[in-house]
């Protein structure tokens, strides 16, 4: 059956004698609303690179332009995408997935599950050194083939015909499909990778597309790019835009420049004073996302009199303590970011049916509350412990919008509340944060983002085992919850109570010591509708969008 039909009997399910006809449209469907010019103009920080999924430590505005078995919704679930449907044995260790026999690359070839099967090989495979291969653990082989025990072929991944892909797990997992909505799980076309050799992906000619949209062959270059609708893709005739211009801003002046001169449609606020004067602007806009801002130690580095104050407990104790984490929000982001609770943002997941929010439920808050006498004298123990009175740390933060400003701030808080703390600011070329980004201070601030909508997302980042956990904090108890919930065939309450005590040992040790959960925060074009704005994964979807006169 043709996935236009299966959608229109979904409209119409529960009207009896319901014709095509009779049928509500959308919203986004409504093109007399409508304007002819349907084009949109968006902003970014960062070059085309590449095309290349497996490479690409963050997806962007490149997030159009992949679908995979799964795609996030607008509740921030996953929901069925190239996959028509999908078997779970007993044990919950085997997915079936039958695809759609009517899903095709944008160069008109059918997309198969061999292009999945050859995806998620390659992205494992020592040649690729995919930044987020950590993400495929769990599935069959997986954990052996990222440590060079096994070959890529090992994994337990494989196609059944043209339209019919299994997936073997090591174990349960059930936030598996909440996994396989982000895009690195989405399929690679074989074919045309070995076509173009060392060439695939590195320009718009190389590679080919699954999503809505596909990068343009035309009028690229380092500093503006485009993306224009597939014209093979399934859903085309509810993707609105003609085009989406991408250009690369080096200077934030000049794009809000061109964005009150109506060159722009969306322009980010990256300072608290401009969130302040727009927020009660009707083109302002405050985006919750999965993110929060840490502050990692270093506890293995070239000193050993710091390493044995930044291993002890009650000196990391003592550092989240001296934290006015509300006036730190205030003086960075604005009002728009939250304090943290815990490790795991707000949003992120909740409970059975969908009553708790699992950051709200998080223990051991208290080891996040400003308490400026109980943070000094641990500090004092804690240098009494190594034999010094004062002691110089350097603070390292990568040179974006509000870097500087979060590193500042910090020292200010920590070296007005801890006696004999000396801090150093170290400023770091802005990078793409990657889930093994390597420690460069004694003190590292950074942005944690969550890619998938589970806890785990978060909390396995922190295990003895794990590549993203570069501090090299270590608790055999926390290793062992964090293993039970992995395993886990369903989501269920022991569960959730099994993450809840992983959580509480991380803040308990302050093994990483969360500060804010920062919006994202704009001014939009207040004629632009339909965008689907994700809190986790990649944040924008513009595959129903469009403008209204």
């Amino acid at each position: 059956m043709k996935r236009w039909i299966v959608l229109l009997i979904i409209l119409c399910g529960g009207l009896a004698g319901c014709q095509a006809t009779a049928a509500n449209p959308a919203t986004s469907d409504s093109r007399g609303v409508m304007t002819k010019h349907q084009v949109l103009n968006l902003a970014t920080v960062r070059p085309l690179t590449t095309l290349d999924a497996d490479k690409m430590t963050t997806f962007g505005r490149l997030n159009n332009t992949i679908e995979g078995l799964y795609q996030t919704n607008r509740d921030g679930q996953a929901a069925l995408a190239l996959a028509k449907s999908v078997k779970v044995n007993a044990a919950k260790t085997t997915y079936t997935f039958t695809l759609w026999k009517d899903s095709y690359w944008s160069n008109g070839y059918l997309i198969t599950a061999h292009d999945f099967v050859y995806s998620w090989r390659r992205a494992l495979d020592p040649r690729t050194k995919a930044p987020q291969s950590d993400l495929f653990r769990g599935i069959q082989n997986a954990r052996q083939i990222i440590t060079g025990r096994l070959p890529a072929q090992r994994l337990g991944v494989q196609a059944v015909g043209n339209f019919k892909l299994v997936v073997r797990l090591d174990h349960p997992m059930a936030e598996l499909p909440q996994k396989l909505a982000y895009p690195l799980f989405g399929p690679q076309n074989e074919a045309v990778a070995k076509k173009y050799g060392k060439k695939y992906a590195t320009k718009p000619e190389y590679q080919v597309y699954a999503g809505p949209f596909m990068v343009s062959r035309h009028g690229n270059t380092r500093n503006c790019w485009h993306m224009v609708p597939n014209p093979h893709y399934w859903d085309r005739k509810h993707v609105y835009l003609q085009r989406i211009n991408v250009k690369v801003y080096h200077n934030q002046r000049k794009a809000w420049a061109d964005y009150l001169a109506g060159k722009l449609d969306e322009v980010r606020l990256l300072t608290k004073t401009n969130v302040q004067h727009y927020e009660h602007k009707d083109d302002y806009t405050a985006r919750p996302y999965s993110r929060m801002v840490t502050i990692s130690y270093q506890q293995y580095g070239p000193s050993a009199t710091i390493n044995r104050l930044l291993q002890q407990r009650g000196a990391r104790l003592a550092i989240s303590h001296a934290i006015d984490r509300k006036a730190f929000a205030r003086e960075t982001y604005g009002s728009t970011s939250i304090p943290a609770q815990g490790i795991v943002p707000a949003g992120l997941s909740r409970g059975m049916r969908g009553t708790a929010d699992f950051a709200n439920a998080q223990p051991e808050q208290q080891t996040l509350k400003y308490q400026p006498q109980t943070a000094k004298k641990e500090w004092l123990a804690a240098l009494k412990t190594i034999h010094q009175k004062r002691v110089t740390l350097t603070l390292s933060y990568q040179d974006d919008a509000n870097g500087h400003l979060m590193a500042t701030q910090l020292r200010r808080q920590l070296t007005q509340q801890l006696p004999g703390l000396t801090i150093h600011l170290r400023r770091l070329p802005w990078v793409v944060n990657t889930r093994a980004q390597p420690l460069n201070g004694d003190l590292n601030l950074s942005t944690l983002r969550a890619q998938y909508a589970d806890p785990l997302a978060v909390l396995s980042r922190f295990t003895s085992n794990s590549t993203a956990n570069t501090s090299y904090w270590s608790n055999a108890d926390y290793d062992r919850l964090i293993e039970q919930a992995s395993t886990a065939p369903t989501f269920n309450a022991q569960r959730w109570r099994t993450m809840l005590r992983a959580t509480g040992i991380l803040m308990a040790e302050q093994g990483v010591t969360p500060l804010i959960q920062p919006a994202s925060t704009y001014l939009v074009n207040p004629h632009l509708n339909g965008v689907q704005f994700n809190t986790i994964g990649t944040q924008s979807n513009f595959k129903g969008a469009y403008f209204v006169k």
